[in-house]
C-alpha cells in the first residue's frame, strides 16, 4: 500500500500559487518550488507529477477564485449600481501600494497567453466570465431604473472589467490607493446613470468619493 500523504494538498498549491506570482512560470525554479512548499522533490512528482503540473494547479485556482471575487457584485441587499461602486472601491482599498499579494492569473495572461494554448483558452474563459458578471449587474441596474435602458450592457460589462483588471495592475505596480480610488470613481462618468441612479449613489452630480 502505499504510505498516506502526510502534507495538505491545497495549502502546498496555495504555496505554489504565491511563488509562481512573485516570479512567473519562468523565472520559478523546481527548487525554489520545494522550499516553498516544503515538499521533497519525489513527493512533489508523486503528487503533482512536476513543475507544469503544479503550476496549472496554481494557476487554475487563482482563475477560480478571481472569478468568484467578481461574482460578489450579483449578490447583496445594495442597489446594483452602489455594488458596481463599492467593487471599484474594494479594488481601490485591497490594491492599493502593493498590498494586496500578486495576482498569478494576470501575471501569467502577461506570461504565457501567446505560448501557451491550455493557458490562453483559461485566460479568455475568465475574462469572459469576469465581464459577463459585471454586465448582468449592469442589467440589473438597467431594470431598477439606474442606468439608461438603452445602454449597451455588454459594452459596459468590458469596461469595467478592463478599468478593475487595470486597477489590481497598476496597484500591483505601486499606485496609490488614492490614485486608483480616483481611477475607478472617475470611470463611473462614462456610465449613463439615471437621477435615480444618482438618488442611489448618495449625490446629485455623480462625484461619489
Amino acid at each position: 500500500m502505499p504510505r498516506p500523504r502526510m502534507f495538505d494538498e491545497a495549502e502546498v498549491v496555495d504555496r505554489a500559487r504565491r511563488t509562481f506570482a512573485e516570479s512567473g512560470f519562468a523565472g520559478t525554479s523546481l527548487d525554489d518550488l520545494l522550499a516553498s512548499t516544503g515538499l521533497a522533490r519525489q513527493s512533489l512528482y508523486n503528487a503533482f507529477g512536476g513543475k507544469k503540473e503544479l503550476f496549472m494547479r496554481a494557476f487554475l485556482s487563482d482563475t477560480t477564485e478571481a472569478v468568484g471575487a467578481v461574482e460578489s457584485i450579483r449578490h447583496g441587499a445594495d442597489a446594483p449600481i452602489v455594488r458596481i461602486r463599492a467593487q471599484l472601491v474594494r479594488t481601490a482599498v485591497e490594491h492599493g501600494a502593493a498590498q494586496a499579494p500578486p495576482s498569478l492569473f494576470l501575471r501569467t495572461a502577461v506570461e504565457l497567453f501567446s505560448s501557451d494554448a491550455e493557458v490562453a483558452a483559461t485566460v479568455a474563459a475568465t475574462f469572459d466570465s469576469i465581464r459577463a458578471h459585471y454586465a448582468a449587474c449592469i442589467v440589473e441596474a438597467q431594470q431598477a431604473g439606474e442606468i439608461d435602458a438603452d445602454a449597451d450592457a455588454d459594452a459596459l460589462g468590458t469596461y469595467f472589467c478592463a478599468v478593475i483588471e487595470g486597477m489590481t495592475t497598476l496597484g500591483g505596480a505601486g499606485v496609490s490607493r488614492a490614485t486608483l480610488l480616483q481611477i475607478g470613481l472617475t470611470s463611473l462618468a462614462a456610465v449613463p446613470v439615471t437621477e435615480l441612479g444618482r438618488e442611489h449613489l448618495g449625490t446629485d452630480e455623480g462625484d461619489w468619493s
